[in-house]
């Protein structure tokens, strides 16, 4: 059974210690050095790690900035994710980050980019309408839209044009 497991005892204490001058509205924390984690089975899917977050509990909404993603195969990392800012649905482990989003691949090198991510717990898989460019050694992949898992492996994507570069 796949549980949400908050990491975020040192935030929730460092953010209620009054060294932020900003007042939250009742029922939102303000966090600092944020992480939070999937786990099924003692074994890791993802974790997600933030400068600041800011926790809405009526909504159910995490928003976050300059937020770092690593998502484990077997608890081994296999991809990171970082972006300028991000959100994520706590009900459904749904996520969605902007701002020059990165997307490497630790096991072959691939490296995505885009303006807007999607990702899904429940499906496993990451996707956007937005342009992408993928790099793998020489070759550059360009398109709109993509589907693909966390560590880019079974990419589709849609509109693409394909080249390889020099040295």
């Amino acid at each position: 059974m796949k549980r949400l497991l908050p990491a975020c005892l040192l935030a929730l204490l460092s953010a209620c210690s009054g060294g932020d001058s900003r007042e939250a509205a009742p029922g939102v924390s303000l966090l600092r050095d944020f992480s939070i984690a999937e786990t099924a089975a003692g074994q890791s899917h993802w974790r997600l790690n933030s400068v600041t977050a800011r926790m809405d509990e009526r909504a159910g909404l995490i928003l976050f900035s300059s937020p770092k993603i690593r998502f484990f195969d077997e608890d081994k990392p296999s991809s990171d994710i970082t972006a300028a800012s991000g959100l994520l649905h706590m009900r459904d482990k749904a996520a969605e980050l902007t701002g020059d989003v990165q997307v490497n691949s630790l096991r072959d090198g691939m490296r995505l980019s885009t303006t807007k991510l999607y990702y899904s717990s429940a499906k496993g898989k990451i996707w956007t309408e937005e342009p992408v460019t993928i790099h793998k050694g020489r070759t550059v992949i360009n398109g709109r839209g993509f589907t693909a898992n966390p560590d880019l492996s079974q990419i589709q994507i849609e509109h693409q044009e394909t080249r390889v570069t020099g040295q």
